[in-house]
């Protein structure tokens, strides 16, 4: 198993009601049409960026085998998990965690985490995409959340 010491947290920046009525497993499929699409319509990925999806009943769902490194933050990837959550489409990086995701979504991302950090303790730092981006995404500053 590959070394593992940080989290990132990301969005679909999809709107709420997003194939509201799909299965996860189908809005999954979906997230990885678009990352091995090849470019310039995708991404030309070998497979989905993420790790996990969390959908917005609590739903988690595996992406990239935890086996292999994702693609999911420019020259971040290495040493880390990324983990998605359906929503945030038109959110600000200063918003707050239940402006744009459900207390479904908050449960099982602290769930997640905490199961990760069992399986990975090196694991000591919780970061989002725009602590390393100019982006939104994950649609709130991880570090400054009372959801830990």
């Amino acid at each position: 198993m590959r070394h593992v010491d940080e989290i990132i947290i990301h969005c679909s920046d999809t709107r709420p009601d997003w194939w509201q009525i799909a299965k996860t497993s189908r809005k999954v499929a979906e997230v990885r049409r678009w990352h091995t699409t090849p470019e310039p319509v995708g991404r030309g990925w070998t497979d989905i960026g993420y790790h996990f999806l969390i959908d917005r009943d609590g739903t988690r769902a595996v992406g990239r085998p935890l086996e292999r490194t994702g693609s999911h933050t420019l020259n971040h990837n290495t040493g880390t998990i990324g983990i998605c959550l359906f929503g945030g489409h038109g959110s600000s990086a200063d918003d707050k965690f239940n402006e744009n995701f459900t207390p479904e979504q908050r449960a099982e991302l602290r769930k997640l985490i905490a199961d990760l950090r069992k399986r990975f303790p090196a694991i000591k730092k919780l970061s989002g995409h725009n602590d390393y981006s100019a982006k939104a995404c994950p649609g709130f500053r991880v570090f400054d959340q009372d959801w830990l």
